[in-house]
Parts: C-alpha cells; sequence; structure tokens
C-alpha cells in the first residue's frame, strides 16, 4: 500500500477512534465537568501559555472551590485580562415618541439622567489544575503510555535533528508530559517517562513547533492539539506503535462539536505533516544504517571499475577496491576488456554482502575459467598434440 493511501486510512481511523470515545458514557461525565471551566479568549490562552506553558486546564479560587479542589498553598496564580463592565451616568437630552428632544416653555430642551454601561477591564488570577489538590476530576483513558521503542537513543537522535527548536528534559512540576516555549523558542519533555510516551510527546511538541510557532491569532488552541495530537500518533502508528489508548481522550477532548467539524477539518493538515516527518524520519535512519554498514550496497551498484592494465601494472587501485569490499586483496578477477565492470548482486544475510563467484575471492572468476577452456581448445586446433605452451600434457 503506497504511503498516501496508508496515512488516508490511519485519518479515517483516528476520526473513528474519537467517535467512539464521544459516544461513551464515561466521556458524557466528563462533559458534565468540563462544562463547569471557563472558556478563555484567544488573547487570555496567549497569556496563559506565556506565564505557564505547561498548563493544561484553568479556573478561578473560587471556581475550584466550588469544584471540591483547592488551591496549594504558596502557588503563584496566572493573570488573564477579565471584562469588568461598569454604569455611568450622563445627562442627555429628553426625546419624545417621534425621537425628537423635548422643548420646555421657554423653548429649552429638556435634560434627563440616563445611566449607560460601560465594558471594561481587569486584571484577574488564574490557577492551573496542577496547583491545586481535593476532589479526583473525572478522567478516560491512560494517564500515560508504556512500553519500549525499538533503537530509543537513535530514534531520539532523529527527532532532535529534525525538530526546528532544542529538545530538552526536565521535572515539569505542573504533571504535563511536555510543552513547546513560544517564546524561548525550545521544547521542554518530562523526564524520566516511558519511551513510548518520551517518543510521543516529542512527535506532539516538535509538530507543534512546525506548525504553531507564528500561527495566525485565528487558529484555535484546539485546532493546535488536534494537529498536534492527531500528527503524533499518526506517525506512531504508521511506525507501528499503537497510542489510541491516550491520543483518542485526548483529541476528543479538544473536538467540541458533535460533527467534529474541527477535527476533520484538521486532517489534511495531519496527513501531510505526518508524511514530511515519517520522510524525514526514514532519510535519516537509512542514512544513518548506510553510515554504520558500508558494505551494502543497492541492487546493480558498481562496485569498482578497474584495468587490466591498472592491476598488472602493480598499482593497489584494485587491492583497495577488495579491501573496501571486505574481500580477500589478492587475485581480483583480470578481464578481456580495458573497463569491465564488477557489479555487486544484493544478497544480503544479516549485514554480510555475497558477491558473485570469484569477486575479490579465492575461486577463480567464470571469466577465468572460460578463458582457460578457450586456451585449451585453441591449442588443440593449432596440432599442440594435447600439451600446453609449457609442453605439460593437458
Amino acid at each position: 500500500m503506497e504511503r498516501e493511501d496508508r496515512l488516508k486510512q490511519l485519518t479515517d481511523q483516528l476520526t473513528d477512534g474519537v467517535k467512539a470515545v464521544r459516544d461513551s458514557g464515561e466521556y458524557k461525565k466528563l462533559l458534565a465537568v468540563m462544562a463547569k471551566f471557563p472558556h478563555y479568549s484567544m488573547n487570555n490562552c496567549m497569556l496563559i501559555a506565556m506565564q505557564r506553558p505547561d498548563a493544561t486546564l484553568c479556573q478561578g479560587f473560587d471556581g475550584w472551590k466550588k469544584m471540591g479542589r483547592y488551591v496549594k498553598k504558596g502557588e503563584k496564580g496566572i493573570k488573564i485580562i477579565a471584562p469588568a463592565p461598569y454604569t455611568v451616568q450622563k445627562e442627555v437630552d429628553k426625546l419624545d415618541s417621534n425621537g425628537k428632544p423635548v422643548i420646555d416653555s421657554d423653548g429649552e430642551r429638556v435634560k434627563e439622567t440616563k445611566e449607560y454601561q460601560v465594558m471594561g477591564f481587569k486584571a484577574e488570577t488564574t490557577f492551573d489544575v496542577s496547583q491545586t489538590d481535593g476532589k479526583e476530576l473525572p478522567k478516560i483513558g491512560v494517564d500515560e503510555l508504556k512500553g519500549e521503542v525499538d533503537r530509543y537513543e537513535l530514534m531520539m537522535g532523529v527527532l532532535k535533528d529534525l525538530s526546528p527548536v532544542p529538545i530538552g528534559f526536565e521535572d515539569i512540576k505542573s504533571g504535563a508530559k511536555g510543552y513547546y516555549h513560544t517564546s524561548e523558542k525550545r521544547i521542554a519533555i518530562q523526564k524520566d517517562m516511558s519511551e513510548l510516551q518520551t517518543i510521543k510527546t516529542c512527535l506532539h511538541e516538535i509538530t507543534h513547533a512546525m506548525l504553531h510557532a507564528d500561527a495566525p491569532k485565528e487558529i484555535s488552541k484546539n485546532r493546535k492539539e488536534l494537529e498536534a495530537e492527531g500528527t503524533a500518533c499518526i506517525v506512531l502508528k504508521y511506525m507501528g506503535y499503537d497510542t489510541d489508548a491516550y491520543s483518542f481522550p485526548y483529541l476528543t477532548g479538544y473536538t467540541t462539536d458533535a460533527d467534529m467539524k474541527e477535527l476533520k477539518d484538521s486532517l489534511n493538515t495531519i496527513r501531510r505533516t505526518s508524511s514530511k516527518i515519517i520522510t524525514k524520519i526514514e532519510n535519516e535512519l537509512s542514512n544513518i544504517y548506510k553510515e554504520r554498514h558500508p558494505e551494502i550496497v543497492p541492487d546493480n551498484e558498481p562496485v569498482k571499475e578497474f584495468s587490466v592494465k591498472e592491476k598488472a601494472s602493480g598499482t593497489d587501485k584494485a587491492d583497495k577496491v577488495a579491501e573496501d569490499n571486505n574481500k580477500a586483496d589478492d587475485d581480483w578477477p583480470l578481464v578481456d576488456e580495458p573497463k569491465e565492470k564488477v557489479i555487486a548482486e544484493r544478497r544480503i544475510l544479516g549485514t554480510v554482502r555475497i558477491l558473485p563467484d570469484g569477486a575479490g575471492g579465492k575461486k577463480p572468476s567464470l571469466l577465468d575459467s572460460l578463458k582457460l577452456e578457450k586456451e585449451k581448445i585453441k591449442n588443440k586446433i593449432a596440432g599442440n598434440g594435447g600439451k600446453d605452451e609449457k609442453g605439460v600434457a593437458i
């Protein structure tokens, strides 16, 4: 199956998985609780991210108290801008039913006092769930992925190379698995997590760095999270690792409408970004493998061109080729043509390349054997009495 077809299949599964979570009873209980949380504006979301980039769920002091949770002592709040409407009184002309000023007996306009509401703003403090203790919030899915990743250290090296910003490990106090710091342009990953959770989180934050570093303001936080987690899930599933139990509930939490329009609108971006990351990973791993195993060559790749003259003149060029291809450096086959190519057949057993008969080994090549047979036939036709040029009986 072609890569694009496979990615289309995986993103379809992503949509089906999120729908299944949305239809579950556990999710409906979660929704009832989440409905109590305030919906912050885009500007406030940016303020929260700037002050505490690992924040996941914010609420005011009194709001947490109503939900049975309490802000921990000594926690520093996150400042946001909250609407603060106020009223002012103003003396204005009194109008009649036709909207015209009322005139008194002296010909003066009658005045009256009216109250007007003016929209103002004030600083307000909110706290992330990680800054609170108390009654547990309902949840679905797993808290952390478990499992190992094949050649984990190698994969981490590849991810660090393809990331547009530095990746570091630290103890994230909020409990978040990782975050992309928008102002400092860096990625932080929680240390000491499982290999699979670490790789998944790296992919999630790398996607944020690739897509959302300079994203337009109209792209919502929900859209950004859908794109980041969706991409991480697809890339790992393409590589054979299942993160559904973690990723599907995460994606569901950012899918606010019943028709999942925002998720569906994100699928093309998820597919395109997944393909780009997968291509980079495969290319990097291929290059690293070639560097570590130079003896493996592609099908029909010329191993070396050399001439009889080069071998006969005592130069070590042919010997060097034999050494480079992990073969003996003597008895390299001579050929009749001035520049005959020796082609390596790609037969791989582990990391060992098997060359055609005589290509660098002790066994005579097929050309050498045919050459000897040709000489025998020529001698017989010339009437040498069944003896070679040295008089030895054939």
